[in-house]
């Protein structure tokens, strides 16, 4: 589908004679995506799909915080009729890649820069959010999977309801949330320019459980850090603290069912299939939080994403349940 850029961004390039505009791959986002470059420096434009001051006042308002507490964000250049953010640009080389495409030292130095950040996130004080991921959500996000998933990839032995029982039983499970959070801290929000990290997709931030953006990463559904995920919580991995270990998994489950519901609702409601691909990895991360937490009480879940996973990739290999 063809997205104009909207009229203030228009009337902005117009005004620059020699600047080009050409929009940034998003489709995840209701909002719209454009670079602008002339000579030899660009702006990245956030678009809304119409004039959002409320939107753009909470945009503002985040990345202020974030800011002040130390945190990279694009810098905020200008803002046009309430309707687009002129910002910093980020560059277009995802954590995704760059890790992908590193090696050694280069993967350390990446993971370091992470667990700085996630470090930082975590001082952030809570009280500076206006959101929370409570029980509620938290459950309504179930529903979203069990609405959106589940219909695609049912299972004959298994029903809604018992699925629904057993995933109101894991929230209960999860201490409430006390921290400062992202909300969406993955490999796809983290940009690498100039050797620095840089976030985007912040806006959402709330007060959520305390390991939420760490499994987040951790458990990413976009990039499988494998042995080196140990690498993000070392000082815990090594403590051999069971309960905290456990809220690690229980977390994670929870962010990664989660994404199953992202993932369905992109894949057949908004018509993106890419998102498809990440299905299978995520259901893996699911397994091994289920292998490791051993918790009969979630039996059901276990055969569920066990039978899911062997008719979407049936050659997966068993789930590798290492911090």
């Amino acid at each position: 589908m063809l997205i104009m850029p909207p009229l203030p961004l228009l009337k902005f390039v117009a005004r620059r004679p020699g600047a080009r505009l050409s929009r940034i791959r998003s489709e995840a986002s209701q909002r719209s995506f454009f670079r602008i470059c002339r000579n030899k420096e660009s702006l990245v434009a956030m678009t809304y799909p119409e004039p959002s001051p409320a939107e753009v006042e909470r945009f503002l308002r985040v990345q202020g915080i974030y800011r002040a507490h130390g945190l990279r964000v694009p810098r905020v250049k200008n803002i046009l009729g309430d309707q687009v953010v002129m910002q910093e640009d980020a560059g277009d080389l995802l954590v995704q890649r760059a890790w992908r495409d590193a090696h050694g030292n280069e993967r350390r130095r990446l993971l370091g820069q992470c667990r700085e950040i996630l470090a930082r996130l975590a001082a952030v004080p809570a009280g500076l959010a206006t959101a929370r991921l409570d029980e509620a959500r938290q459950n309504w996000e179930m529903d979203f999977f069990l609405s959106h998933f589940f219909p695609r990839f049912s299972v004959r032995s298994t029903s809604e309801d018992g699925l629904r029982a057993q995933l109101q039983r894991l929230i209960k499970a999860i201490d409430p949330g006390d921290t400062f959070a992202h909300r969406d801290f993955h490999s796809r929000n983290l940009l690498v320019r100039g050797g620095e990290i840089i976030m985007v997709d912040f806006q959402d931030s709330l007060v959520a459980p305390r390991y939420y953006d760490l499994v987040s990463l951790a458990f990413d559904s976009y990039l499988d850090l494998g042995a080196a995920r140990a690498g993000l919580f070392p000082n815990l991995a090594a403590s051999g603290d069971d309960r905290e270990l456990r809220q690690v998994r229980l977390t994670a489950l929870q962010r990664n069912v989660k994404a199953l519901g992202t993932f369905a609702h992109q894949t057949h409601v908004r018509r993106h299939p890419a998102y498809a691909r990440y299905i299978p990895r995520t259901i893996r991360h699911i397994l091994g939080h289920l292998q490791a937490l051993a918790d009969p009480e979630f039996d059901l879940l276990v055969n569920y994403f066990n039978s899911v996973l062997n008719e979407t990739n049936p050659k997966s290999q068993a789930p590798n349940s290492n911090l």
